[in-house]
């Protein structure tokens, strides 16, 4: 089996994306009512609590990539680990792979799956355009298994915002502002992370629970100045299952400068 154009063509197309920089500040959060410093940190911990939870995911996914007015629908096979290693496998007639996009954390490479020499260049630039932003291996795990690209931080602002019906999450990074959305519940609905002007809203449905933990299998992950979006729609899913490491090797012969974030 050959590095399949049909398979591979979303992915093409995405990665003709440019990636512009931003240097201006991301537009202004909702307007809300505060909460008061002991429900704030309630409801932190909550999310903090609950991303904790989650190590690793292993499922079977149909995802669609949409650029402009053009679609391309896949199946994925997806093993995922919270240390930013994963393996998404494009699959092809009766199941098998044909298309390998891996990470051991580090860097990201794309290969076929029949002849691992055959590597592309520039898997980290990929992910980065299919996003609009450049971020690392753990952003893209943390959001294919129903979290936010950043870690919660526990000096996050939050405010209840009545429109939404949700309360508002703002924390603030080095060089991002990530916004979360939660229900009274504690269902994490989605959210966007800013690098200025540049951003990537996410959006989290179908939640179900899993071995105690609310996991969406419908996750939506769309740029804000580009008509890119990446939905995903779990038809198997397995959380925390054991991975084993030689799921996340790279080929041998990915040059050490290759696919590195």
């Amino acid at each position: 089996m050959i590095f399949s154009r049909r398979c591979a063509l979303g992915w093409v197309l995405v990665a003709g994306i440019s990636l512009a920089g931003c240097v201006s500040l991301p537009p202004p959060r909702e307007a809300g009512h505060p909460v008061s410093v002991e429900e704030r940190e309630a409801l932190v911990a909550r999310l903090q609590i609950r991303e904790g939870k989650i190590r690793s995911l292993r499922g079977i996914a149909a995802v669609e990539v949409s650029l402009d007015e053009e679609g391309r629908r896949y199946r994925q096979a997806l093993a995922l680990r919270s240390d930013g290693r994963f393996r998404l496998e494009t699959l092809g007639a009766f199941g098998l792979p044909v298309l390998i996009i891996a990470s051991d954390g580090k860097r990201v490479v794309v290969h076929s799956a029949s002849d691992q020499d055959r590597i592309a260049p520039g898997g980290c630039q990929l992910i980065n355009r299919l996003l609009g932003l450049k971020l690392p291996p753990t952003a893209l795990v943390r959001l294919l298994t129903g979290l936010p690209p950043q870690p919660i931080v526990p000096s996050s602002f939050v405010s209840y915002v009545p429109g939404r019906r949700a309360y508002l999450f703002e924390g603030e990074y080095t060089d991002s502002v990530q916004r979360l959305y939660m229900d009274p519940a504690g269902t994490l609905l989605g959210g966007e992370l800013w690098k200025g002007r540049q951003g990537l809203r996410f959006a989290f449905r179908a939640t179900r629970e899993l071995e105690g933990i609310s996991v969406p299998t419908d996750i939506t992950l769309t740029q804000v100045r580009k008509p890119v979006s990446i939905t995903v729609t779990y038809q198997t899913i397995d959380i925390n299952p054991i991975l084993a490491d030689r799921l996340f090797s790279l080929p041998l012969s990915t040059p050490a400068q290759n696919g590195g974030c």
